[in-house]
């Protein structure tokens, strides 16, 4: 094909060169033609009915007006002529309307034939009425009169529809069946055994009508199919539920119908197997409902029992799972999730149960070592927690793919069902406690992971929890808890291993030291400060954020336990914050890095000074800001001497504030006081040493608290100036301004000299 294709091209090149030869040897005018007009663009229809719509709604009318003329023929006519003239016209017009619809339909007339053969079909319908009227059939009730009805529309309508192919008569066919399937499920005490039959009876349909090509009748035959279906299958499961004994359901038949439907379910099969997604769907949902079946009995069984049929189903199809390939692996799936709900129900209930009656005991240090769990009344076996949990997790490891995470999760999983089992007992805590930090422990030197790391932390926390009513062993699992983070911290394999062992061993640390100060019967008003040393001291050797976040809690929460614990609270308060100041100021002057420790050490040593004083009595601002005031001025000149080009509003401005604006609060409240004049003189001082150093704080700080304090002063007095007075000021002021405008802008210029020289 290349060979061709390579020659087919050389041909042409040849042709060209040989037209351009011919083209440049005898030149032809140009010949200027008109370009061939474009077709004009139809215009568009205009709406309205199609030719096609017109012969449909026509034949379809005079169908209908065909039925209505042979129902007022028959009741006019019925009276007047005999049995054989009404069986002769009744015949004929069924038989004419017929044949007619046949013939029209092989010709290709096919909306005329739907309409003919409609007709005849009613027709058909008012001579088997009119025989049971006449009493050709016997004595017909109306559920028997269904079914003959039924039974001969079906026997014509499939007849005509193999013969014509029309819709009509593929619909009817369809209806028919299901109209014989009600009558006869009217007349017997058996109307599951018909509505099976009537299921059957479709698939067959369908299947045949399929491989004839009528589309339409076998579709519309699986959709009738599946809705008989439905019905079948829930009065089946309806009845199942209602008679759960062994006895009822398999000796006196009641479980047979739920059984037959789901093997009724396989029918579609005989229809269409060639969709992979719909063979596994059915197959799926039909062993599903087979194995619901089976475990029926034990739904009037207690919960042991029924969490004990799930357990069984659940194990069974798991290994049926591991052995299936995994296209059909929806098929174990299924019936595995049927397993699995009863034993997740009963593990829902029974967990919360084994945390509430571990936690349930006493209050925190107030118990023995010896306590015990109560023995809680319970719906199902305890033993079902541990049983379950593992049924479930080896269930969900058989089904996906198994990593080191993912078992590693799955084991923890195991080992906190049986902790949780064990909790459900009358046990001392001690036990269940050192169940969970021995998982714990396990864990955390298997493997130095994040999932491990996670999973140990989990149980420590859990196992601290447990141990809380009794102080030496919440000491022992604190001690425990302290070497796994530091294991963590300095041997983790992990990301993020440090920054995790750092941020617990602080918390564990403070934890070991209170509840063995507990244990050995220190009083809790002593343990907060033992507990911010040690804390603190961390923080200050290791030095990273992390510790000193888990530092900064564990101290919060010994401080606050210590202080609520402790007869004088204030005192208690006082004692706790000067330690906790003194060791974030010595962390903000070992490391250099953490200068800005040195604001919050402050704070905290203020405040200790100001809770002190509180409960002396004191009520006056100036001892309590006045020393903290100091400490920033003396710190911010000694950095002003450091760094001469350093900004006086960065390094005294705060000292500065907080010496004058506290007493300039006390002020506004009285002004006429010995603090007035020695906030006025301070103020004046600071002015002049600003304006002597060029130090734009104490001159601005100074001159702005100085005005503040001025116009307090003035405040009582201007009530009581006359207002001529006042008017008069205003006047001379304004004409000294006006006068001396020009002048002041000279001023102004040299004053924005001078203060750009300040620093």
């Amino acid at each position: 094909m290349a060979s061709e294709l390579l020659q087919t091209l050389r041909t042409a090149d040849d042709l060209l060169a040989r037209l351009q030869a011919v083209s440049a040897a005898d030149p032809t005018p140009v010949v200027e033609r008109t370009p061939y007009p474009a077709p004009a663009i139809p215009p568009r229809p205009a709406r309205g009915l199609s030719g096609a719509s017109v012969p449909r709604i026509l034949l379809s009318l005079g169908a209908l007006c065909l039925l209505v003329a042979a129902v007022i023929f028959l009741a006019v006519a019925w009276t007047w002529l005999g049995i054989g003239g009404r069986t002769a016209v009744l015949v004929g017009l069924t038989a004419v309307s017929g044949g007619l619809g046949v013939v029209l339909g092989r010709r290709g007339l096919r909306v005329a034939a739907e309409a003919l053969t409609t007709v005849s079909l009613g027709l058909l319908t008012l001579d088997v009425i009119g025989a049971d009227n006449a009493g050709w059939l016997g004595d017909l009730d109306t559920a028997e009169l269904v079914t003959v009805v039924s039974a001969t529309l079906l026997t014509a309508a499939l007849a005509l529809s193999l013969s014509t192919r029309l819709v009509a008569t593929q619909l009817v066919a369809v209806l028919a069946l299901s109209g014989l399937g009600l009558g006869v499920a009217a007349t017997t005490e058996r109307p599951q055994l018909v509505a099976a039959l009537v299921v059957v009876a479709y698939a067959a349909l369908a299947a045949t009508t399929r491989r004839a090509g009528l589309e339409v009748l076998w579709l519309l035959a699986a959709a009738a199919g599946t809705t008989w279906w439905l019905g079948f299958a829930v009065s089946g499961l309806g009845e199942a539920v209602d008679h759960t004994t062994w006895r009822a359901l398999w000796l006196d038949g009641h479980g047979y119908p739920f059984v037959v439907a789901a093997l009724l379910l396989l029918l579609p099969l005989l229809v269409d197997r060639t969709h992979d997604a719909l063979v596994r769907a059915l197959v799926t949902v039909a062993v599903a409902m087979l194995t619901f079946s089976v475990s029926v009995p034990a739904l009037d069984e207690g919960v042991t029992a029924l969490a004990l049929a799930g357990l069984a189903t659940l194990a069974v199809w798991t290994v049926v799972a591991v052995a299936t390939p995994t296209s059909w692996r929806s098929v174990p799936v299924a019936s595995m999730a049927l397993g699995a709900l009863p034993l997740a129900g009963v593990v829902l209930v029974l967990a919360p149960e084994a945390a509430a009656n571990a936690l349930e005991t006493t209050s925190p240090f107030a118990g023995s070592l010896g306590l015990r769990l109560d023995d809680p009344a319970l719906a199902a076996s305890p033993w079902l927690l541990a049983v379950g949990v593992a049924a479930l997790v080896a269930a969900l490891l058989a089904l996906v793919r198994r990593t080191a995470g993912r078992v590693v999760a799955g084991i923890a999983t195991v080992a906190a069902g049986a902790v949780g089992t064990l909790a459900l007992h009358p046990v001392p805590i001690w036990v269940v406690a050192a169940a969970l930090a021995l998982i714990g422990v396990a864990l955390a030197a298997v493997r130095r992971g994040p999932v491990e790391a996670g999973a140990a932390g989990a149980f420590l926390l859990a196992a601290g929890i447990i141990a809380l009513p009794s102080a030496g062993l919440t000491a022992l699992v604190a001690a425990l808890v302290v070497a796994i983070a530091v294991a963590v911290r300095w041997r983790g394999e992990f990301d993020g291993a440090e920054e995790a062992g750092g941020l617990v061993l602080p918390v564990a640390a403070g934890a070991l030291v209170w509840s063995a100060l507990a244990a050995t019967g220190v009083s809790a008003a002593w343990s907060g400060v033992p507990v911010l040393m040690v804390v603190g001291l961390l923080a200050i050797v290791l030095a990273a954020p992390e510790v000193e976040v888990g530092a900064c809690a564990a101290g919060l929460v010994a401080a606050a336990g210590a202080v609520a614990a402790a007869g004088d609270p204030t005192t208690s308060l006082a004692v706790h914050l000067t330690v906790a100041g003194a060791l974030v100021t010595a962390s903000a002057l070992v490391h250099p890095d953490r200068r800005l420790l040195g604001w919050p050490g402050g704070a905290l040593l203020a405040a200790a000074t100001w809770v002190r004083l509180a409960d002396l009595g004191v009520q006056a601002p100036e001892p309590y800001t006045l020393p903290s005031a100091a400490a920033l001025i003396v710190l911010g000149l000694v950095q002003l001497h450091r760094n001469p080009t350093a900004s006086t509003r960065h390094v005294l401005g705060p000292g500065l504030v907080l010496a004058t604006v506290p007493s300039l609060l006390w002020v506004l409240v009285d002004p006429v006081s010995s603090r007035a004049v020695l906030l006025g003189g301070a103020c004046l001082t600071l002015a002049l040493v600003g304006t002597r150093l060029r130090w734009s704080a104490p001159l601005v700080g100074g001159s702005a608290v100085g005005a503040v304090l001025v116009l307090r002063e003035l405040a009582p007095y201007a009530a009581t100036v006359p207002q001529w007075v006042l008017i008069g000021i205003a006047g001379t002021l304004l004409t000294v301004v006006g006068i001396t405008w020009e002048s002041r802008l000279r001023d102004v210029r040299t004053t924005a000299d001078y203060l750009r020289q300040l620093r």
